[in-house]
Parts: structure tokens; C-alpha cells; sequence
């Protein structure tokens, strides 16, 4: 292929990215804010609504436990970053502080539970506790100095003798001259979903006794990054050969599942079988012919196309 076909794919690829792209958060954005709750659930007042009065993110999500309030709550009477952490990814937590701050809790931690107002949360002033209802609700809240404006609820609500309801309500209020910022409205959406969804989870498995295994987390980030690499040599294969649309299928193929791992969080054993599969399309774009064959053929081809 001439250099200028190349260019051509290469802008065609950005092009069509992008739009793939914007198609697909169109998708994703107005699901987020309202994942796993009822629309009672969401138009529900929950302490601490009344500290913000106009928020520029607003989340309020809700998962259902196999177990009665009080085994959940003393998960949730122990959160905090040096306490029993958020129950998220802890690689992107300490990532974040520069430390290895969060360590999330396998047990019920007795000294732990007896959380105060005032408490720390969040290193900083960025979230303490600001108001809580032993059993039944926790609410944190950055300083009034703290330049972000964020409330965040953990509620639990009995759902008959052996279940739960968990809400977690998330507010934040961006500082003036980043307020009505779409790009930073959408960096705190999304990032903060992707915690949030995990620490739901993360909430509703240790209430239900199943504690995550330490290869876990650092599993998903190697099939996460698997699946970007592969979606990469797809990318690269699009722009250089000339059989297209082998490596333009795999490439949309690993987009779908970065979007699917990030947003949708699947079992780790489904992430896995997905890189599988990915990996086997990444062989099917490869074995029709022996790369010296194919790289001869192309350059025959374009010989032939510049004596013409």
C-alpha cells in the first residue's frame, strides 16, 4: 500500500472511532447516574440532599443483598481510606494518593465500628463524616474550605426478613470556574461510576460472606490492558494491510469489550474467555497466508500499482 492509502485508513479509523464513540456514551451517560436504583429509589429524599442545592453530578445507585441490614452495616460503619477502604479498586485509590493508602477490608473490623461525626473519610478534608444514623445511613461530606462540593450516603433499608437494599447517593458541585464544564462533568461521571459500581459490588459480596481473592483485581487490569493492546495490533493491521476488514472486526471487537470491562464490570472468568476470543481473532486476521507471503504479495501489489 502507497503512504497516502495509509493515511487515508488511518484518518478513516480516528474518524469512524470517534463516532463509534460518541454513539456508544450516548448510550452509557444516561444509564450511569441512576445504575441498579428504582425510579422511587432515585426521586427518594436521603439525608444530606438539602447541602448541595444545585449539583452538577448526581448519582444515585442501588443493589440488592441476600442478607438483613445488620449484616451490611458493619461494612459500611468501617469505610474510610486508611480504615477498612472503599471496597473499589484500590490500584487506582493508592494510584491516585501516590501510597499505598487503601487496603480494602476482609472482615469486620471491631475498633472500626463506631464511626463519629467528624471522621475522616478521605484524607484532607475531602470527605468526613458529617452526619450518620447507626444501622440505618452514614453521610459524608467534604469541608466547607475543600474547593469541591460533594456529599455521599451509604443507606441501608430492610426489602423483607432477609434482604437489603443498599442506595448510595453521590453529589458533587465542581468549583465556579470549572461548573458547567461538560468535560470535567463527564471525567467526574464516569470515573466516579466505575469506583462506585465496584464498591456497590464489593459492599454486596462481603455482606453475603464472599470475600474478593487478592488475584482478582491485578486479573482484571491485565485483561483490561490485553484487551487494549489487542484493540491496538487490530489498529496497526487496519492501517497496514490490505485485507481491512479482518482487523477492523477485531478492533471494534475490543472497543465493545473495553466499554463492556470498564462500565459493565463482568464475572473475571467472562473477561478472561472475551481476551480469549479476541486473541483468536487477532490469529484469524494472521493465519491466512505466512507473513513473508503476505508481506511480498503487498509489495508486489504496489509495484504493480505504481507502474500504472
Amino acid at each position: 500500500m502507497t503512504r497516502g492509502a495509509k493515511l487515508i485508513r488511518l484518518f478513516a479509523a480516528l474518524a469512524g472511532l470517534t463516532v463509534f464513540l460518541v454513539a456508544a456514551f450516548s448510550i452509557i451517560l444516561p444509564w450511569i447516574p441512576t445504575w441498579g436504583a428504582t425510579e422511587e429509589e432515585t426521586a427518594r429524599t436521603l439525608p444530606g440532599d438539602e447541602l448541595l442545592s444545585d449539583p452538577a453530578v448526581m448519582m444515585t445507585h442501588g443493589i440488592g443483598i441476600e442478607v438483613p441490614p445488620e449484616s451490611v452495616w458493619p461494612w459500611i460503619a468501617q469505610i474510610g481510606d486508611v480504615r477498612g477502604a472503599f471496597y473499589s479498586y484500590t490500584f487506582i485509590e493508592n494510584l491516585i494518593a501516590g501510597e499505598r493508602m487503601y487496603v480494602n477490608a476482609d472482615r469486620i473490623i471491631p475498633q472500626l465500628q463506631n464511626p463519629r461525626v467528624g471522621d475522616q473519610l478521605i484524607e484532607g478534608g475531602m470527605l468526613n463524616v458529617y452526619a450518620l444514623e447507626e444501622g440505618s445511613w452514614l453521610l459524608g461530606s467534604a469541608d466547607p474550605e475543600f474547593p469541591l462540593g460533594w456529599t455521599w450516603i451509604w443507606a441501608v433499608f430492610p426489602e423483607g426478613p432477609d434482604r437489603t437494599r443498599l442506595i448510595s447517593r453521590f453529589r458533587i458541585q465542581p468549583p465556579g470556574e470549572l461548573d458547567g464544564n461538560a468535560l470535567v462533568g463527564f471525567i467526574m461521571t464516569t470515573g466516579s461510576f466505575v469506583m462506585a459500581r465496584k464498591m456497590m459490588q464489593g459492599i454486596k459480596d462481603r455482606g453475603e460472606g464472599r470475600i474478593e481473592a487478592p488475584y482478582v483485581q491485578p486479573l482484571e487490569i491485565a485483561v483490561w490492558l490485553l484487551a487494549l493492546a489487542t484493540g491496538i495490533f487490530a489498529a496497526v493491521s487496519y492501517v497496514r494491510r490490505r485485507r481491512w476488514w479482518q482487523p477492523l472486526v477485531v478492533g471494534i471487537a475490543s472497543v465493545l469489550a473495553l466499554l463492556c470491562f470498564t462500565f459493565g464490570q463482568p464475572v473475571v472468568w467472562l473477561r478472561v474467555l472475551v481476551d480469549l476470543i479476541l486473541i483468536g481473532g487477532l490469529y484469524w486476521v494472521w493465519r491466512r497466508k505466512p507473513r513473508a507471503a503476505v508481506a511480498l504479495s503487498e509489495k508486489l501489489e504496489d509495484r504493480l500499482e505504481h507502474h500504472e
